[in-house]
């Protein structure tokens, strides 16, 4: 059953990349489909998955829109977390906070780990290697690129 859903959702793509500008009711959609051998249920089901996965794209699409614009807000360092994250690294977090490379979350999570166990001034070195490890936790395959052009300082590769 599934593949003859995932059949139909593949013939319905065909018929919509390939209206030559006119466009195709839906009606006329299913009438074809189901000359084809498709019957009303698997079509149906074809059309609810769609319509799932247009909504779950949907989605995923505003979380990422909310999070790029949640991210204006600008963090005020305590005199403590000033003593032991040198001015260089404060500066590195608050660059990538305003490319969009950590959100709140983990400059919040870096910054109570250096808290917590840093006895003396953290580098810059020491920040990127931290914030790399911060980023691989939560997903390695999507943060990769972003690892790569944080370590070495790339940031017009960032933007490409």
């Amino acid at each position: 059953m599934r593949e003859r859903v995932l059949a139909i959702v593949n013939l319905i793509a065909k018929y919509v990349l390939g209206a030559d500008g006119a466009p195709i009711s839906e009606q006329e959609l299913v009438a074809s489909l189901m000359s084809e051998g498709f019957d009303a249920q698997e079509i149906n089901d074809a059309f609810s998955w769609m319509e799932t996965t247009a909504l779950d794209q949907t989605l995923r699409q505003q979380d990422e829109v909310s999070i790029s614009t949640s991210s204006s807000t600008m963090r005020m360092f305590t005199a403590e977390e000033c003593r032991l994250i040198d001015t260089e690294a404060r500066g590195f977090l608050v660059r990538l906070r305003s490319m969009g490379l950590i959100d709140n979350e983990i400059e919040e999570e870096l910054i109570d780990r250096i808290v917590a166990a840093a006895e003396e001034s953290v580098s810059l070195q020491e920040i990127k290697i931290l914030t790399a490890l911060s980023l691989l936790a939560k997903n390695s395959n999507q943060w990769q690129r972003e690892i790569d052009c944080l370590m070495t300082e790339d940031w017009a590769r960032i933007y490409h």
